[in-house]
């Protein structure tokens, strides 16, 4: 308690930060106190309130684990987790949590997030505005703004620990231990206040596209993923005596409607359409994840050089031989190849069985026919990148001059680093323009929502309130973007929606959470085992043979039924003794 009473005096009288004063300029050095800001003066000056604004957009944590002193890789945790790829080393915290099991001390400090700090200064800035003095239109706008912020920490708490205390004023110091220790509001609650902010948002925003910027199609997206959450926990999960770890069944339907209704809403706005440049089908998906401020992109989180705000994420990706350090850190597994279609419409896994070691193949016919968002996703065996191949077979057998697909000589043995874990290594988002880059010098945007999704979420939506000819028509409109042929209604099911959105999706950060909000975690992860690809190339005519091995650095991944939700921990719990423990801990 003591530490919340501490926590809520460093707050007393808004007494903000210097960066945000030095941000606005000041010109007189002999000014009372620059790391305080009256609160009168914040009430008259749309720029102080701005300042702050940006310090909560800032402390948000957008993109995953970003958090002050987590190493660039720690970013990667949630794909580890939901087991779409690993990574080079088994010390790294994304391997650690993907067989961590959580305890009543909490769970994995990768998975956590606690955002009460940065919610309280969301209270705080409402509070401000609805006592404003400026401009009102701008008033408006700064209150939707901060409606969206909270709403987003609170969905990304919401999905980790269930229904959560809601806090939607700014305590005063004197409050009662009543008043500061709140309890746990139920999940259906919870929901219900992260999507009337978000309505809210909407309706104040503007609806222009503004890059970096809440704006009314940033809401209203966040609003579609929110309620399609809370539609699968109401369908999918058992129902919990105290409402805290689920949302009642006869809820699903008008959820599902209104995430519909959100995402169509995006669509139908026409700001945001689907991204259609590049010179092919997988350019064009590529370029969507590097090209800043392109059409798809709703909400996302910028980066500059200039502004001292970097990451190293395409270091991680490079494969060896074209980057000048780390690299070849991320590597698919063979399971998730198979979801991967070919071009054709025929399933994703068909030439796995040639995968004995045995067998040589044509990797034209196994690798370069597969759908364009694989292509664009990955690097493959003798991709021509940067004007030259990425190779990564393991040996070369027999002799032969046959050179690779770019026309250069073919090394006996690919690099190491390239060759040792899965066969594959995730491209997606990696700037192709990017030339052996020094760490800590990537600019490309982290993309928090966009358009892919949205038809995503209305095919999802559209399917389980029996819409069938919507659900269909949004997914094969995202299918035509990179020319995959049509589903027709006879094959569409609920399993095919959840494979279009793990290709489309792959590597953003979505499916751990998909995966535990359709309760298909167990299913789909526990103890599952986990194999790579080790490819062999035959120089007399550039043909491969492979063959699969287990490897996950002897950990599989474990998913308990107590894991859907993450516990508070210990800590958390002496802090405020009104909290209630998720079951299981």
């Amino acid at each position: 308690m003591n530490q919340i009473i501490n926590k809520l005096k460093t707050m007393k009288n808004l007494s903000y930060l210097l960066i945000f004063f030095l941000a606005i300029g000041c010109a007189d050095l002999d000014l009372s106190p620059t790391d305080m800001i009256a609160e009168d003066a914040v009430k008259k000056d749309p720029k102080l309130v701005e300042a702050f604004l940006t310090k909560i957009y800032a402390n948000a944590n957008f993109e995953p684990n970003e958090g002050v002193g987590f190493p660039n890789q720690d970013r990667l945790t949630d794909g580890v987790v939901g087991g779409e790829y690993t990574l080079m080393a088994p010390w790294q915290n994304g391997v650690k949590a993907s067989y961590s099991i959580p305890t009543a001390s909490g769970g994995h400090s990768r998975l956590v997030k606690w955002q009460y700090g940065n919610i309280r200064s969301c209270n705080e800035v409402i509070e401000i505005l609805n006592n404003a003095t400026f401009d009102a239109a701008i008033v408006k706008t700064q209150i939707g703004e901060a409606k969206f912020l909270r709403a987003w920490m609170y969905l990304e708490m919401a999905k980790r620990f269930g229904g959560l205390p809601l806090e939607l004023t700014p305590k005063s110091v004197d409050s009662s231990a009543e008043e500061l220790m709140i309890p746990r509001n139920t999940l259906q609650e919870t929901f219900d206040q992260i999507i009337s902010d978000l309505d809210a948002a909407a309706a104040d925003l503007p609806g222009t596209a503004i890059y970096g910027k809440a704006t009314k199609w940033a809401a209203l997206a966040l609003k579609s993923r929110a309620a399609l959450y809370a539609a699968r926990i109401a369908k999918y999960h058992p129902q919990s005596t105290d409402g805290l770890t689920s949302i009642p069944a006869g809820s699903a339907t008008g959820y599902y409607t209104a995430a519909l209704g959100a995402a169509n809403a995006v669509i139908d706005g026409g700001k945001h359409p689907l991204y259609k440049g590049g010179a092919n089908m997988v350019d064009r998906f590529e370029k969507l994840f590097y090209e800043d401020a392109n059409s798809e992109i709703i909400f996302a989180e910028a980066y500059s050089l200039t502004l001292g705000k970097t990451h190293s994420y395409s270091i991680y990706c490079l494969p060896d031989g074209f980057k000048a350090g780390w690299g070849s850190n991320i590597h698919m597994y063979t399971a998730s190849d198979a979801r991967f279609e070919y071009q054709d419409g025929s399933p994703g896994d068909k030439h796995h069985a040639k995968f004995n070691n045995k067998t040589w193949f044509d990797i034209e016919e196994v690798i370069y026919k597969k759908d364009p968002r694989y292509l664009a996703t990955l690097f493959t065996p003798e991709e021509i990148f940067q004007g030259r191949e990425v190779w990564f077979h393991d040996n070369t057998v027999g002799a032969g001059t046959i050179k690779g697909r770019a026309g250069n000589a073919v090394p006996k043995r690919a690099p190491g680093r390239n060759r040792n874990r899965g066969g594959r290594l995730v491209q997606k988002r990696t700037n192709p323009a990017l030339e052996f880059p020094a760490g800590g010098t990537d600019e490309v945007p982290y993309i928090v929502l966009r358009t892919g999704e949205m038809f995503l979420n209305a095919s999802e939506a559209a399917f389980e309130t029996a819409k069938m000819g919507q659900a269909l028509g949004r997914l094969n409109t995202l299918r035509a973007r990179v020319g995959m042929p049509k589903k027709t209604e006879a094959e569409l099911t609920l399993d095919l929606i959840k494979n279009e959105r793990f290709v489309e999706l792959y590597g953003e950060n979505h499916r751990y959470w998909d995966l535990r909000t359709w309760r298909d975690a167990e299913a789909e992860l526990h103890l599952v085992t986990k194999f790579g690809t080790k490819w062999y190339r035959r120089a007399s005519d550039g043909m491969y043979k492979a063959k699969q091995w287990k490897w996950n650095f002897s950990q599989n991944t474990p998913f308990l039924p107590k894991m859907y939700w993450l516990p508070f921990g210990t800590n958390k719990l002496a802090q405020n003794p009104n909290l209630v423990e998720n079951p299981g801990y």
